[in-house]
């Protein structure tokens, strides 16, 4: 059973999430008045793109090396797609990095930016499914492993040829179909929420609060990215991406301190292997020495007994 982390961690944590929110939403208050603003959205795409790859690398290369869950396989596959969907995005738009500071997107709600919202929901969602079965058992891995794999390329491919279909058959993209998807992905991510919530791993794995925190800002991103409030679309399509860019940076900080606490533990370990090495070795010591004064007093012993046998033997012959 793992150990409970303590009670005042998880309380600072979960107290620093809801005072990054609130200080996202004043953000968001005050968004309108900085009029510089609007031209880091592009760049804020490509850095989080890139946050995306840096993640997805750190999750396949955690799965591999510890072989310890399929979630981190999911969610590197998963983070992998969408950092290249992102980063795609921003050159399809610019047409090149070299604008990046001075191109305007000719597009509302681009093509591969409501795919990568709804892939990234599915995502975190099937990722809880996942981490909940293995919650329960951890029979047939490989089995598991293979139809994960084929469950990340069939959804990839459906949402793909999905608005491939819309746009071949003259759907408005910008309209009704980004509502609908739109909210269809806000239900994933706020079901994932709950999900990794009640789950309660966030008790023990300090990676699981990381989670969390990612899926919240995940849905400020998608809640920002609807039409609903009376926003200017530029602000709101500003908040989105920030909303996103911070949630990839909670993420990569989660991936970073689990990859330090392993290492500490790894450390721990081996001071602790050091101090056993350390006691077996004077246990030997002092065995081997225990061992030298036994035979010393057995040599001693048979020393002594020849002294009185030819003692014997002297006096018989006398007589």
């Amino acid at each position: 059973m793992e150990d409970k982390l303590p009670r005042e961690h998880v309380d600072i944590q979960f107290l620093s999430l809801c005072v990054s929110l609130l200080a996202f939403l004043g953000l968001a208050y005050w968004a309108g008045d900085i009029v510089w603003f609007k031209d880091f959205q592009p760049f804020i795409t490509l850095i989080s793109g890139i946050f995306a790859l840096f993640i997805g690398v750190i999750a396949l290369l955690r799965y591999y090396t510890k072989q310890s869950s399929l979630n981190f396989l999911f969610i590197g596959i998963g983070f992998l797609g969408v950092g290249l969907l992102d980063i795609f995005q921003v050159v399809l738009d610019l047409g090149g990095i070299g604008n990046l500071f001075t191109g305007i997107s000719t597009q509302v709600y681009p093509v591969t930016s409501v795919l990568s919202k709804t892939f990234l929901s599915v995502v975190m969602f099937i990722s809880w499914l996942v981490s909940r079965k293995e919650g329960k058992s951890s029979k047939g891995r490989k089995k598991n492993e293979t139809l994960l794999m084929g469950l990340v390329a069939g959804s990839f491919v459906l949402f793909i040829g999905v608005f491939i279909f819309l746009m071949i058959a003259g759907v408005v993209v910008d309209s009704l179909a980004v509502i609908i998807v739109g909210l269809v992905s806000l239900m994933f991510l706020i079901l994932s929420l709950l999900g990794y919530l009640l789950n309660r791993g966030w008790v023990t794995d300090d990676f699981n609060y990381w989670i969390i925190f990612l899926i919240s800002f995940l849905i400020l991103s998608q809640v920002f990215y609807l039409p609903f409030f009376n926003l200017e679309y530029s602000n709101m399509m500003n908040l989105s991406v920030w909303a996103r860019f911070f949630a990839y940076i909670g993420l990569l900080i989660g991936f970073l301190n689990s990859i330090y606490a392993m290492f500490q533990k790894e450390v721990s370990t081996q001071k602790e292997l050091a101090k056993k090495n350390k006691q077996l070795d004077e246990t030997k010591a002092k065995i081997e020495e225990a061992y030298l004064m036994l035979r010393e007093e057995k040599w001693s012993l048979a020393r002594s007994k020849g002294s009185v046998d030819k003692i014997l033997k002297d006096v018989m012959g006398k007589k």
